[in-house]
């Protein structure tokens, strides 16, 4: 098993405690047989020596190597914390790879927890938002009048069936600026509903005549706008009137 930083830290500490007590023990075993001083001296400054040398590698091991294995251990939290904080909820979490570490474990198991609150937060929300646009779509289907929704180019998002049946060439993803009408009164009707888009327009009880067939269009419509109030888009209903005066 992969072993902690705080028990690798605590073995090394222990090693260098070991050492310093057999150093102890061979200084307290040479003192007690030295035959003569110089030979005494000789030993002590060889043991002494060693084990200080021995001593300072294993300090130089324990002051570069704990560091590096804890901001390597945090850097790897660090990256799926920023992968989170940038909208990547599946990111692959495996807490075995930190087996030993208990309190990396802890803190994985904690990010995984909210994991997983936000991914049950974001499906419940997309089912909230694909509930709204449903029944914004059968209550727009159900209106009698011709009803567009666009984008501020043009582009078309939706349409109600009343809107196909009058121009099937109306369909959603079409730009109203490239479709050709056959008549002008059509023609009149889309540039004007272009024309409110262009220039941020709202357009009320906006009368277009067609006299030859004694009829005319009234159109109504407001103008989406984003946080920023930068328009977006445009909601518009036409309804015909005919044998109008």
């Amino acid at each position: 098993m992969k072993r902690s930083i705080k028990s690798q830290y605590h073995l090394l500490v222990t090693i260098i405690l070991g050492l310093m007590l057999i150093e102890s023990l061979l200084l307290l075993v040479v003192a007690g047989s030295a035959k003569d001083l110089p030979s005494l001296v000789g030993d002590l400054n060889t043991i002494i020596i060693v084990f200080v040398f021995v001593v300072f590698v294993i300090a130089v091991v324990v002051y570069n190597f704990i560091p590096v294995r804890i901001k390597k251990s945090l850097g790897e939290v660090n990256k799926l914390i920023n992968e989170i904080s940038h909208g990547n909820y599946q990111v692959n979490i495996d807490p075995k790879a930190y087996e030993g570490d208990k309190d990396i474990q802890d803190l994985l198991h904690n990010l995984q927890k909210m994991l997983n609150v936000l991914q049950r937060f974001d499906q419940s929300k997309a089912d909230k938002i694909f509930e709204h646009h449903q029944r914004l779509q059968l209550l727009i289907n159900l209106l009698p009048q011709e009803t567009i929704i666009t984008l501020a180019n043009g582009e078309i998002k939706y349409c109600n069936d009343a809107m196909r049946r009058r121009y099937p060439a109306i369909t959603e993803e079409v730009n109203i600026n490239e479709v050709l009408f056959k008549s002008d009164f059509d023609q009149k009707i889309f540039n004007k509903i272009s024309n409110a888009l262009r220039y941020g327009n709202i357009l009320v009880n906006e009368k277009i005549p067609d006299i030859g067939y004694q009829r005319q269009a009234v159109i109504n419509g407001s103008i989406v706008r984003n946080r920023k109030g930068l328009a977006t888009g445009g909601v518009f209903i036409i309804n015909y009137i005919e044998n109008a005066q």
